[in-house]
Formats: C-alpha cells, sequence, structure tokens
C-alpha cells in the first residue's frame, strides 16, 4: 500500500484501470513531512477495466509515496512506453484537463489491451520536423517540443529543441538555431563569456558585503571558458525565450543556466538547482 499526504482527496474504493506509461516516467520528490519519496507516473492513456471507458485527452497522473531505495525497483517492474494494469483509488473530482490516481498495488506489469495496446503502437511512430541544414527533429510527445543532438565543438555534442506550434514559430525557432549552428564558434564564446562575468560579479559582490575574498574576474572567466560545456539550448518560441545550460560535472556539480531571446539578447544567468 502506498500512502500520500492528499490521501483523502482520493475515493476508499480500489479499482483496476489500465495506464500506457509514457516518457518520461517517473517524477520523484522527497515529501517535507519524513524521509519518503513522492513519486509521479506521468501516462498517456487509462482504460477503466470495469466499465471500458477510455481517457487519453487528459493529462494522467498516478501517484505514489515510497522509500527512496524503492525507486530503483518501480523503475524495472514499470517501463516507459507500456501498458500497465493497476489497483488505484481514484480522485473524488477529477479536473477537465487532469485526471489523478493513488496507486494501490500493480496487477499486470506486461498486461494486453487490445485497444490500448493499438494506441501505444499509434504513439511510438516518430514524428519528425526536417531542416535543410540541421536535419531531422523528432518529436517528444511528453514535453511537446522537437530535439535533436547538434555536433558542436571540440567533439561534443548540444541539445537543440524547440516547441511545438504554429508552422511560423516553429520557422522562426529553427532559423535562429540554425544561425547558431552556422556561427557556433562565435556563439559558444559569447554565451559563456556572458555567463561567466555575470556569475562571477554576482559571487564577488556578495562575498565583498559579507566581509569574504573575492576571486579573480579574468582569471575566473579563463577558467569557465575551457572547463565548462555548452550543453542544450532550448527555445520557447511563442514567449521569445531561449534557455541556455552549460556544465562539466567533473568540475562543477551545478549547471548554469543563461537566459535570451530570439534576437540573441542575454539577459540573465544563474547557478540552477537543477
Amino acid at each position: 500500500m502506498f500512502y500520500l499526504q492528499k490521501e483523502s482527496e482520493f475515493l476508499e474504493e480500489y479499482k483496476d484501470a489500465a495506464f500506457i506509461i509514457g516518457s518520461p516516467d517517473f517524477f520523484g520528490a522527497r515529501a517535507e513531512d519524513d524521509d519518503k519519496i513522492n513519486v509521479l507516473m506521468m501516462c498517456i492513456a487509462y482504460k477503466d477495466i470495469e466499465t471500458g471507458h477510455i481517457e487519453k485527452n487528459k493529462k494522467i497522473v498516478v501517484r505514489m509515496k515510497i522509500d527512496e531505495k524503492e525507486l530503483d525497483y518501480y523503475k524495472k517492474i514499470i517501463k516507459r512506453e507500456s501498458v500497465v494494469k493497476l489497483k488505484v483509488r481514484y480522485e473524488k473530482e477529477q479536473g477537465d484537463e487532469l485526471a489523478e490516481f493513488l496507486l494501490a498495488d500493480i496487477i499486470d506489469n506486461n498486461y494486453k489491451d487490445e485497444d490500448l495496446n493499438k494506441m501505444l503502437k499509434e504513439y511510438l511512430k516518430p514524428i519528425y520536423y526536417n531542416d535543410e541544414v540541421l536535419g531531422d527533429f523528432l518529436y517528444n510527445r511528453m514535453v511537446g517540443s522537437f530535439d535533436k543532438e547538434i555536433e558542436w565543438l571540440n567533439n561534443k555534442k548540444v541539445l537543440m529543441a524547440f516547441d511545438d506550434s504554429n508552422e511560423n514559430d516553429k520557422n522562426k525557432a529553427v532559423n535562429f538555431l540554425r544561425d547558431i549552428f552556422l556561427d557556433k564558434e562565435e556563439f559558444d564564446k559569447k554565451i559563456k563569456d556572458y555567463s561567466a562575468r555575470k556569475i562571477i560579479r554576482e559571487g564577488n559582490n556578495i562575498s565583498s558585503k559579507n566581509g569574504g575574498n573575492t576571486i579573480d574576474e579574468d582569471l575566473f572567466i579563463k577558467e569557465f571558458m575551457s572547463k565548462i560545456d555548452f550543453l542544450e539550448i532550448i527555445v520557447h518560441e511563442k514567449d521569445d525565450y531561449v534557455n541556455y545550460r552549460l556544465g562539466n560535472k567533473r568540475v562543477f556539480k551545478m549547471d548554469i543556466i543563461a537566459e535570451g531571446n530570439l534576437s540573441g539578447n542575454l539577459f540573465n544567468a544563474f547557478i540552477s538547482p537543477f
């Protein structure tokens, strides 16, 4: 049996339902009141076994609360992009956009259901957005974006992604990414230099105010430029927003995020806790 902080929001009755597990499959966050992990399983669709009703137009979440050491076990028996049969408690009041369930038991982790298996097969068909310079971007259904790893400097790769919006906005996003790719050496320097200066200046300001020592700015920027890698460029074209991720776990445990727009302007950089 699994327990959740808001268990009272779910019906007492236990029902059997089949689910198509999505990708990514699990999200976990530590509970504030104990040492448990609140886990969300993101699903593509579910079928009520008793009524035969199928729901695929809502965001579907199955919740459970477990010990952290149990997470690997559940990841082994509940696979992403698979059909499973679960015993669950339905939420008392399901909304128009969200359907939540509380997991009680795993009945079958390889469940055969004609309707759901057909839906899963259709779901797994790849969708691409092609650009003549960058190549094929693969659609990621769970986050609603087109993704592609692009060859970068020094035999590294950078993940480029943009939202699934209208054709005009997608064209703007791809044109922006194409311009970056064609001038990647200069752009790599620009983002790293901006991020390094922003971080060291803010860090030195805080240290000075607290009476601490400061770090040589030029030396920090030189080290940053040589050791930190470019990781991701994520474009949210409707919002005119671009998110750049940099990092190197061998040097620094946390990544750096730089923010800008589709005009190529940068307006923020910070150390990310995620």
